[in-house]
């Protein structure tokens, strides 16, 4: 192993890897907020676009449940009517929101195959949403009554 001491100082040395680190903590990578409105509606609209064509894509890919499909829908309608309301009244909000929007049906567009799963039933990609219908929907356990506390 070569020793680096002999030929370069230590206080260059220390310098250098001084450097190196500042250089590794530099100036961050700009966010959407700081580009120009028009900017940010252009790259907003190309992410739903490229979204929504990620949801045809395995739409046509086929696999999917009836729940799955509804909720591809669900998402591509409801990111829809983001993108249009951002576009209507452009803020910081209503960019965040479309920036939600765009994730929510990047995620249904991840959802796995059913027959992968072995009987058990994917997770849905929104949350507490509507039921597709025509879906056989489990009952949930209902909840016994409250029993009087004894001697009252």
């Amino acid at each position: 192993m070569t020793d680096f001491t002999r030929f370069v100082p230590r206080s260059l040395l220390v310098l250098a890897a001084t450097g190196f680190l500042a250089a590794c903590h530099g100036e961050t990578r700009p966010t959407l907020s700081s580009l120009p409105p028009a900017a940010q509606d252009y790259l907003l609209i190309s992410s739903y676009f490229m979204a929504e064509g990620g949801l045809v894509s395995r739409l046509q890919d086929g696999g999917l449940s009836g729940q799955q499909v509804y909720d591809m829908a669900l998402s591509l309608k409801y990111g829809k009517r983001m993108l249009m309301a951002s576009l209507v009244k452009p803020s910081h909000k209503a960019r965040h929101n479309v920036e939600l929007a765009v994730a929510l049906m990047v995620a249904c567009t991840d959802q796995p195959d059913p027959a992968l799963l072995g009987g058990r039933a994917p997770q849905r990609c929104i949350p507490e949403g509507p039921v597709a219908p025509g879906e056989n929907v489990a009952q949930a356990p209902q909840q016994a009554a409250p029993t009087p506390a004894a001697g009252k």
